[in-house]
């Protein structure tokens, strides 16, 4: 698994940028699940929405945009199994 992908250096780059992407937009999904339902608790309970909310969903979208530029180093430099 620490193998360099065969292809030209361009088609890795377009590959593990679509890559990235497809994988930001999963977590940016997850993200908003999870802001759904805090709202929801919000609305339905007698919970107060605070800065700890706030802060929950940042670390939840950091945590999303990070994910997407490892996604992105790691496609550069290991192959996928298929190839």
């Amino acid at each position: 698994m620490s193998h360099y992908a065969p292809e030209g250096a361009a088609e890795v780059r377009e590959d593990a940028m679509d890559r990235s992407f497809r994988t930001l937009r999963q977590g940016l999904l997850l993200d908003v699940a999870v802001a759904v339902i805090l709202v929801l608790s919000t609305a339905f309970t007698n919970v107060e929405w605070t800065p700890t909310y706030w802060k929950a969903l940042g670390l939840t979208l950091a945590k999303s945009v990070l994910q997407a530029g490892v996604s992105y180093f790691y496609r550069l430099f290991v192959a996928p199994k298929s190839e």
